[in-house]
Protein backbone atom coordinates (compact mmCIF):
# COMPACT_ATOMS: atom_id res chain seq x y z
CA UNK A 1 0.00 0.00 0.00
CA UNK A 2 1.15 3.72 -0.58
CA UNK A 3 -1.71 5.86 0.09
CA UNK A 4 -3.39 5.36 2.86
CA UNK A 5 -6.35 6.93 4.48
CA UNK A 6 -6.47 7.23 8.28
CA UNK A 7 -10.07 8.06 9.19
CA UNK A 8 -9.55 9.70 12.66
CA UNK A 9 -11.88 9.37 15.97
CA UNK A 10 -13.03 12.22 18.20
CA UNK A 11 -11.80 11.36 21.77
CA UNK A 12 -12.29 12.45 25.24
CA UNK A 13 -11.61 16.36 24.69
CA UNK A 14 -11.05 16.03 20.78
CA UNK A 15 -13.17 15.62 18.03
CA UNK A 16 -12.08 14.25 14.92
CA UNK A 17 -10.72 17.57 12.95
CA UNK A 18 -9.18 18.48 16.44
CA UNK A 19 -7.29 15.52 16.72
CA UNK A 20 -6.51 14.88 13.09
CA UNK A 21 -4.62 18.04 13.32
CA UNK A 22 -3.08 17.40 16.25
CA UNK A 23 -1.99 13.42 15.25
CA UNK A 24 -0.74 15.08 11.97
CA UNK A 25 1.41 18.38 13.72
CA UNK A 26 2.83 15.69 16.01
CA UNK A 27 3.88 13.82 12.81
CA UNK A 28 5.66 16.65 11.56
CA UNK A 29 6.97 17.03 14.43
CA UNK A 30 8.82 13.90 14.35
CA UNK A 31 10.82 15.50 11.97
CA UNK A 32 10.75 18.87 13.44
CA UNK A 33 10.20 18.72 17.04
CA UNK A 34 9.14 21.99 19.23
CA UNK A 35 12.22 22.30 20.72
CA UNK A 36 13.76 23.49 16.96
CA UNK A 37 10.99 25.05 15.51
CA UNK A 38 10.98 28.86 14.59
CA UNK A 39 8.06 30.81 16.01
CA UNK A 40 8.02 32.34 12.16
CA UNK A 41 7.31 28.16 10.77
CA UNK A 42 4.91 28.24 8.50
CA UNK A 43 4.39 24.36 7.98
CA UNK A 44 2.65 22.99 10.98
CA UNK A 45 1.08 19.67 8.88
CA UNK A 46 3.26 16.99 7.60
CA UNK A 47 0.02 15.07 5.23
CA UNK A 48 -2.80 16.61 4.05
CA UNK A 49 -6.00 15.32 5.57
CA UNK A 50 -9.79 14.72 4.19
CA UNK A 51 -13.44 15.52 5.76
CA UNK A 52 -15.92 13.28 5.24
CA UNK A 53 -18.77 15.10 3.11
CA UNK A 54 -21.77 13.32 4.97
CA UNK A 55 -20.52 12.12 8.47
CA UNK A 56 -18.03 14.99 8.75
CA UNK A 57 -15.18 12.64 10.07
CA UNK A 58 -12.01 13.69 9.51
CA UNK A 59 -8.87 11.23 7.70
CA UNK A 60 -5.15 12.01 7.59
CA UNK A 61 -4.21 11.20 3.85
CA UNK A 62 -0.63 9.69 3.74
CA UNK A 63 2.01 7.41 2.21
CA UNK A 64 3.01 4.35 3.94
CA UNK A 65 5.96 4.31 1.87
CA UNK A 66 7.33 7.97 2.16
CA UNK A 67 10.42 8.25 4.57
CA UNK A 68 10.10 10.24 7.44
CA UNK A 69 13.13 11.61 9.03
CA UNK A 70 13.34 11.21 12.65
CA UNK A 71 14.75 14.54 14.63
CA UNK A 72 17.36 13.08 17.47
CA UNK A 73 15.30 15.52 19.90
CA UNK A 74 12.06 13.92 19.13
CA UNK A 75 9.76 13.64 22.30
CA UNK A 76 6.71 11.57 21.87
CA UNK A 77 4.87 12.47 24.47
CA UNK A 78 2.16 14.22 22.90
CA UNK A 79 2.07 11.84 20.06
CA UNK A 80 1.00 9.20 22.73
CA UNK A 81 -1.42 10.75 24.71
CA UNK A 82 -3.47 11.39 21.60
CA UNK A 83 -3.50 7.60 21.17
CA UNK A 84 -5.41 6.36 23.81
CA UNK A 85 -6.84 3.35 22.17
CA UNK A 86 -3.17 1.92 21.27
CA UNK A 87 -2.20 -0.99 23.63
CA UNK A 88 0.61 0.11 26.06
CA UNK A 89 2.77 -2.70 24.76
CA UNK A 90 2.63 -1.40 21.26
CA UNK A 91 3.04 2.32 22.41
CA UNK A 92 6.57 1.03 24.09
CA UNK A 93 7.52 -0.78 20.97
CA UNK A 94 6.71 2.41 18.81
CA UNK A 95 8.67 4.42 21.56
CA UNK A 96 11.52 2.04 21.32
CA UNK A 97 11.29 2.23 17.48
CA UNK A 98 11.41 6.03 16.83
CA UNK A 99 14.18 6.21 19.55
CA UNK A 100 16.51 3.37 17.58
CA UNK A 101 15.42 5.52 14.57
CA UNK A 102 16.32 9.05 15.58
CA UNK A 103 18.87 10.42 12.87
CA UNK A 104 17.16 8.18 10.27
CA UNK A 105 14.78 7.45 7.74
CA UNK A 106 11.52 5.20 8.51
CA UNK A 107 8.28 4.55 6.20
CA UNK A 108 5.64 6.19 7.81
CA UNK A 109 3.51 2.81 7.40
CA UNK A 110 5.78 1.56 10.02
CA UNK A 111 4.39 3.82 13.09
CA UNK A 112 0.72 3.61 12.08
CA UNK A 113 -0.89 2.11 14.94
CA UNK A 114 -1.85 -1.12 14.34
CA UNK A 115 -5.34 -0.55 15.60
CA UNK A 116 -6.00 2.83 13.14
CA UNK A 117 -8.21 1.90 10.16
CA UNK A 118 -6.22 2.11 7.52
CA UNK A 119 -8.15 2.36 3.72
CA UNK A 120 -6.93 2.59 0.39
CA UNK A 121 -8.11 4.91 -2.22
CA UNK A 122 -10.73 2.46 -3.70
CA UNK A 123 -12.12 2.03 -0.12
CA UNK A 124 -11.89 5.65 0.57
CA UNK A 125 -13.76 6.24 -2.62
CA UNK A 126 -16.42 2.86 -2.15
CA UNK A 127 -17.40 4.52 2.10
CA UNK A 128 -17.99 8.07 0.25
CA UNK A 129 -14.61 9.68 1.39
CA UNK A 130 -13.82 11.09 -1.84
CA UNK A 131 -16.06 13.59 -4.52
CA UNK A 132 -17.56 12.78 -7.21
CA UNK A 133 -15.95 14.74 -10.38
CA UNK A 134 -19.07 16.74 -10.90
CA UNK A 135 -19.47 17.74 -7.14
CA UNK A 136 -15.62 19.69 -7.93
CA UNK A 137 -16.71 20.75 -11.61
CA UNK A 138 -20.11 21.97 -10.18
CA UNK A 139 -23.27 21.89 -13.24
CA UNK A 140 -21.92 22.13 -16.76
CA UNK A 141 -23.29 25.37 -17.91
CA UNK A 142 -26.51 26.40 -19.97
CA UNK A 143 -26.02 26.72 -23.18
CA UNK A 144 -25.92 30.58 -24.85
Amino acid sequence: MAKVYLPVEPIDGYTSEERAKAINAEVWSLRRPDSVKHPKDITKYYYATITHPDTGQWAIVGDTEEMVRIHPQVDMTVMLSLMPEVPQAEKDQLVAYIDSSKGSSVPFGTFIPSSSPQLTEAEADAAGWLPAVEDLTGPDPEPA
